[in-house]
């Protein structure tokens, strides 16, 4: 066993004793995945809360974990393509599975290939098992993009991935059915009273090109703005993000927790093992 997965398996356990056994495991692989954080989130949250809202999807490590004690979430990004993966998943796994499965059967470096340069699919559910296809098979489970927007990661150098899992890909469905899932930025989130919400932003001072735009650090003094509005909207908020000056400066009114991360995925591979990040609440008891 792998020392990330020992540890993963370690922190799986911690988690199972504040949330109980997730039913569903994020279904792509992404960089500054949380699923090593859940179990220091799951212990430092409110105790109750009304709806869930995640402004920063990714892999979504969080929400499948946070599910059982959810009756409503509200899930979004600004990556469109993720946004109708998630909702092509939500609404026809099975028609999902069967693209991705074909998929699996073809896949070779060429094949690859000729994947990543189809960027005009109108079918939702073979655009979902093209997201998740390249996601499985490119380079250290990468997304990135060109300035045209278009997907541009070279294909990894895995022996046997595991690219279709269809008994996880069918209880995803069936987490996402309590979820709304939207494309738009946190800027447009609206929250309600004991509302929950987790940001999980592109990292300061680390990579941010999951799009075409990025995320500069007037963006991140906008997230910390948002986050106060929320607050005064009598929601909890929860922010990740890199232990940083600019982090410590723009949040110094909010209470900061350093915490150590395993990371497996990073644009550069001798940039990944423990990190030093920051979890920081937005509410008195946290």
């Amino acid at each position: 066993m792998s020392r990330l997965k020992e540890f993963e398996n370690v922190l799986a356990h911690v988690a199972e004793g504040y949330l109980g056994p997730a039913t569903a495991n994020p279904f792509i692989k992404w960089a500054g995945g949380k699923r090593t954080l859940v179990p220091h989130i799951a212990k430092s949250m409110p105790g109750a809360f009304n709806d869930y809202h995640e402004p920063f999807l990714g892999g979504g490590a969080v929400f499948f974990a946070l599910e059982q004690r959810m009756t409503k979430a509200h899930l979004s990004d600004i990556n469109l393509d993720l946004v109708l993966t998630y909702k092509a998943l939500q609404d026809d796994p099975q028609s999902v599975i069967a693209h991705l499965t074909e998929h699996a059967s073809r896949h070779n470096k060429i094949y690859y290939k000729t994947v990543r340069n189809q960027h005009n699919e109108t079918n939702v559910f073979k655009l979902a098992a093209r997201f998740i296809y390249l996601n499985k098979t490119c380079f250290n489970g990468l997304y990135r993009v060109n300035s045209q927007g278009k997907f541009n990661v070279p294909v990894g150098n895995y022996k046997n991935p595991k690219i279709c899992d269809p008994e996880n890909l069918a209880n995803v469905s069936i987490a996402l059915k309590k979820a709304s899932i939207q494309c738009k930025t946190f800027s447009d989130i609206e929250v309600g009273h004991n509302d929950l919400v987790y940001c999980d932003p592109p990292y300061d001072e680390t990579y941010t090109g999951y799009t075409k735009d990025g995320f500069s650090k007037d963006d991140q003094v906008a997230l910390r703005n948002k986050c106060v509005e929320w607050m005064k909207s009598g929601a909890f908020v929860i922010v990740s993000n890199s232990d940083t000056s600019h982090i410590r400066s723009i949040y110094s009114q909010f209470r900061m927790v350093e915490v150590e991360a395993l990371r497996s995925i990073n644009c550069k591979g001798d940039a990944r093992g423990k990190e030093g990040e920051l979890l920081i609440y937005g509410y008195a008891n946290a």
